[in-house]
C-alpha cells in the first residue's frame, strides 16, 4: 500500500488524525508503529518547549540548517529515510495509548505556548510560527507511513 498523502496546516488537524488513528487503530507501511511514530515526534515537540537533549555539531548547522529548514517549509514535505538526530530511536512494540496521550499532550502545549520556543539544534531560532509549522510537517511525515484500519 502507498504511503498516505498528508498535509496539516495546524496543530489540532494533527491531533484530530492522532485520536482517528489511535482510536481505529492502523497498521505501519513503513518502519515504525504508532507507539515508536509518536513517542519520535514527542521528543521533537518537548525539546522545542523543554531544551533539546542532542546537539549537533555547529558545521552541520551552519553549512545545512538554513538552506534545509526552507526546503521543508516551501515544500511542506521531510525526506524519507533523512536523518534523525535523536538517539536511541524508539523501541517498537511500546504501549499506542501511552504515546498518543505523550504527543497529543506535547502537541496542546505547543500550540498554547506563549512566546518563544527553545532554539533548534539544527535550524537555529525559529518564530513560534515556523516551529509549529515545522512540526506540522513534521507529524504529516510520519503519519503518512501509518495506515488507519476504519
Amino acid at each position: 500500500m502507498p504511503r498516505r498523502q498528508l498535509d496539516f496546516r495546524t496543530i489540532d488537524d494533527a491531533i484530530a488524525e492522532l485520536d482517528r488513528m489511535e482510536k481505529s487503530g492502523c497498521d505501519p507501511q513503513g518502519n515504525w508503529d504508532l507507539a515508536q511514530v509518536c513517542n519520535h515526534l514527542s521528543f521533537f515537540t518537548e525539546g522545542s518547549l523543554d531544551g533539546h537533549k542532542f546537539k549537533v555539531p555547529w558545521i552541520f548547522k551552519a553549512l545545512f540548517g538554513k538552506m534545509v529548514l526552507k526546503r521543508i517549509l516551501s515544500s511542506r514535505q521531510m525526506k524519507v529515510g533523512g536523518f534523525t538526530p535523536q538517539k536511541q530511536l524508539p523501541e517498537p512494540g511500546g504501549d499506542a495509548t501511552v504515546a498518543a496521550a505523550r504527543l497529543r499532550q506535547s502537541l496542546i502545549r505547543m500550540r498554547d505556548h506563549k512566546g518563544d520556543f527553545i532554539a533548534s539544534p539544527f535550524f537555529g531560532y525559529l518564530t513560534p510560527d515556523q516551529w509549529r509549522e515545522l512540526q506540522t510537517i513534521h507529524c504529516a511525515h510520519h503519519f503518512s507511513f501509518l495506515q488507519p484500519k476504519a
